[in-house]
């Protein structure tokens, strides 16, 4: 009872302050993520520097097919306060390869009733060890049902992980992995480690309210994320 009013509280949040809604959405290519992310900087002390921050940020959740929710930012034990972006992409779909089909079978690393988020922090790097600092707070209005702290990862490893498994549990050949992966591969080794995260969550299908916060680390500094808050629509 006390996590579904946690979560009905962080629901209500973010209805309140008219959080994005995000749908299932087309990728694109990983050259148009890598530019975006490459112009990431620390933010500088200035309103132009925080603009193009976020703005940074949100291309480079939309060029992974993931449609951004509000702005957030953290406190950093280095005091700093890097500036971040989550979001969502609702399935069927892939980042990068949009609805991923083969041999007839539905491999797609989001699937139906099921949500990919996503989070980029601005200006924060040299994250290359644990990744398991960021969750979800998640909370479908439909079922009534939902979950406090769902774990978030390397964006790249839970994207391919997924679809490793959908592989497996479809039952085709162990061979046909390493080339149904390559492209989806291909494209995220674009991505750097900037801190980007990724978390896929089993929602059910309905209007799912959402809090993305947690820790990343930047060195030897760690930084904790106030929540980026918004609202998916699983198929």
């Amino acid at each position: 009872m006390k996590i579904r009013l946690a979560l009905a509280a962080a629901a209500a949040s973010a209805a309140l302050l008219g959080a994005p809604v995000a749908q299932a959405a087309p990728a694109n290519n990983g050259a148009a993520a890598k530019a975006a992310l490459d112009s990431i900087q620390p933010q500088p002390n200035d309103a132009a520097g925080v603009i193009d921050g976020i703005a940074a940020a949100n291309a480079v959740l939309k060029q992974l097919g993931i449609t951004p929710f509000t702005p957030t930012i953290g406190a950093c034990t280095d005091f700093s306060f890097p500036l971040a972006l989550g979001g969502a992409m609702p399935g069927p779909n892939t980042p990068f390869l949009g609805d991923f089909e083969l041999l007839g079978v539905d491999l797609n690393a989001v699937k139906k009733g099921e949500i990919l988020y996503g989070f980029v922090p601005v200006g924060v790097i040299n994250d290359s060890g644990d990744k398991s600092g960021m969750r979800v707070a998640w909370f479908n209005v439909n079922t009534f049902k939902g979950e406090l702290g769902a774990p978030m990862g390397g964006i790249t490893d839970v994207i391919v992980d997924a679809v490793e498994k959908r592989i497996s549990e479809a039952g085709l050949p162990e061979i046909i992995t390493g080339p149904a992966v390559a492209p989806l591969k291909a494209a995220l080794n674009v991505l750097p480690s900037n801190g980007v995260r990724g978390g896929l969550v089993d929602t059910g299908s309905g209007t799912v309210l959402s809090a993305i916060y947690g820790t990343v680390k930047k060195g030897d500094a760690t930084c904790f994320f106030f929540p980026s808050l918004g609202i998916a629509t699983a198929k």
